[in-house]
Formats: structure tokens, sequence, C-alpha cells
């Protein structure tokens, strides 16, 4: 259970957590004393799996930008110069003047 709220109401908190945590109770099948590990799954994977996950996701991401990283500088090589010439505008307009 969480309890939310400011620092100034941590120590009513504390002072009433029994009573809080005696007047939740769980649904039958549903509690910790009813795991029964021949039925119920365990997930295979715990924190440590999570972050390779995400970590693994972040090199996917990675490995699609290194295999594209022609086609991405060449469109980025592209929108600078699209930038500048709205910036600065083109060589032919300063020179016709």
């Amino acid at each position: 259970m969480n309890v939310i709220g400011e620092m100034n109401v941590l120590p009513m908190v504390q002072n009433d957590l029994d009573p809080i945590l005696s007047s939740v109770e769980f649904n039958e099948g549903n509690r910790y004393a009813d795991f029964n590990p021949d039925i119920d799954t365990v997930a295979a994977y715990g924190i440590g799996g999570l972050i390779a996950g995400k970590i693994l996701a972040k090199a996917g991401f990675f490995a699609l930008i290194l295999k594209f990283w022609k086609v991405i500088a060449i469109g980025v090589v592209g929108a600078f110069g699209i930038f500048k010439k709205k910036i600065f505008g083109s060589k032919s307009d300063s020179t016709e003047a």
C-alpha cells in the first residue's frame, strides 16, 4: 500500500499505520498465503530482466539508426540546406541585385 501526502502528515500516518493495514482485506485466493507454486506462475524475469529489456530495446533503436545512417545523414543535410536557404536566401538572389 502507498500513502500519498505532504511531509507534515507523515507522523499522523505512522501513528495510524496499524489500524489502516488491519482495515484492508484481500479476496480469497488473492493473498500471499494462497500462493501455490504448482498452480501459480512466477515471472521468469526480475528487475534485472526489465532493465536488460530496456537496454536491448534502446540497442535495437540504435542498431536501426546504424543500419540507415546514410539515408538519415542525407535527410539531415538536405533539411539543413533548406533551413539555410530560408534563413540566408539563395546565392542567386544576392547576385541579381
